[in-house]
């Protein structure tokens, strides 16, 4: 009977230790989910900025309609998208038919949490802002400001869902590990609970298994992850080419049948000019798009398998003083050979 009541003692014990570590660990993986959203905030207030450069840019000859144009061409998913607001209404949200639904409702109808609506009263005049709201029951991380066009004050902010930083593949690796260390733990809890029971060979054999499968997986999410690390450094985003590669792109292009394809040629006014375009790029375009640096002056970009409608007005928002757009020629299909067809485009571009 004295065995049997210190064998109850024991598991006790170790199922009392085993949810104390439980609820330590949740909470120390809130704070770095926390923390690491606090983070990514901040290089997100950056990307704020750098829209609204480009809504300066337009000075008094713009409209409300360009503001948004230049919104509406950015990356918008269900996961991060813009919203814009003046005098408490909003002006676009997500994108045009998102727009639509909350046309005529005050900002506060959308951001309608309390999180939300202390976020929205804290920003400030030329000053990037960044706080973790809820929304729908869903956790964001927001950055906004206010800035003033044309004597008016406006409200811009940028949400993203923080399942879209806290699952990236990186993160997601660190999680795993502490995961992986809890499982352990608690298997070996597991064990000492049962340390008097005859299973004890049978449950030994199954941890190993466990242990070697863990191995196996560590090494699988490993190679993934060096492998979208190759991938990603490799991104058409972060990297200009330069022109006397753009045929065997276009070679590639064609024999994997991808269509459609929108040329178009810009021209700076000098090398630097056409740098400073270049870096802005980086932050506007995304991997569809393939940049070429063809001579001191001029660049061509390649929009893939983007609408007619979309790309030309990409087109019409990257020009400004200093850059302008020559010409550019959209490829619905590839029945004719690409290499062919901007080939005698480009004759035409600089017979002008």
């Amino acid at each position: 009977m004295k065995r049997k009541f210190n064998y109850y003692m024991i598991t006790a014990a170790v199922i009392f230790f085993a949810i104390a570590a439980d609820i330590f660990i949740v909470y120390q993986l809130e704070n770095y989910e926390t923390r690491f959203l606090e983070l990514y905030g901040a290089e997100q207030d950056g990307y704020v900025k750098i829209i609204l450069e480009q809504i300066n840019r337009l000075e008094d000859q713009g409209t409300e309609d360009d503001i948004t144009a230049i919104i509406s061409t950015l990356d918008s998913t269900a996961s991060r998208y813009w919203t814009l607001s003046k005098d408490e209404s909003i002006l676009f949200v997500k994108s045009v038919t998102e727009t639509n639904r909350y046309k005529g409702f005050a900002d506060g109808a959308y951001y309608a949490t309390k999180t939300a609506s202390e976020f929205m009263n804290s920003l400030k005049v030329n000053q990037v802002g960044h706080q973790i709201i809820h929304l729908d029951n869903d956790r964001f991380i927001a950055s906004g400001m206010i800035f003033q066009w044309q004597k008016e004050q406006y409200r811009i902010c940028l949400l993203t869902y923080d399942r879209v930083i806290l699952e990236d593949n990186v993160l997601l690796e660190c999680k795993n590990s502490i995961i992986i260390i809890l499982s352990i733990s608690l298997a070996f809890l597991v064990i000492l609970s049962m340390i008097m029971s005859r299973t004890i060979g049978k449950q030994g054999r199954q941890i190993r298994s466990q242990e070697e499968r863990i191995v196996w997986q560590n090494q699988q999410i490993q190679r993934l992850d060096e492998k979208i690390k190759r991938e990603y450094s490799f991104s058409a985003s972060k990297h200009v080419f330069k022109g006397n590669i753009l045929n065997e792109f276009l070679n590639t292009l064609d024999e994997k049948n991808v269509f459609p394809l929108h040329f178009a040629v810009f021209e700076a006014d000098k090398k630097e000019v056409r740098d400073e375009f270049l870096e802005r790029m980086q932050a506007v375009l995304d991997n569809r798009v393939l940049r070429f640096c063809m001579d001191d002056l001029r660049v061509v970009l390649i929009f893939v398998k983007y609408e007619r409608k979309v790309s030309e007005r990409m087109i019409e928002s990257l020009e400004n003083w200093n850059v302008r757009a020559l010409a550019d020629l959209y490829c619905e299909d590839n029945l004719n050979n690409y290499q062919t067809c901007f080939e005698q485009f480009w004759k035409e571009v600089s017979d002008r």
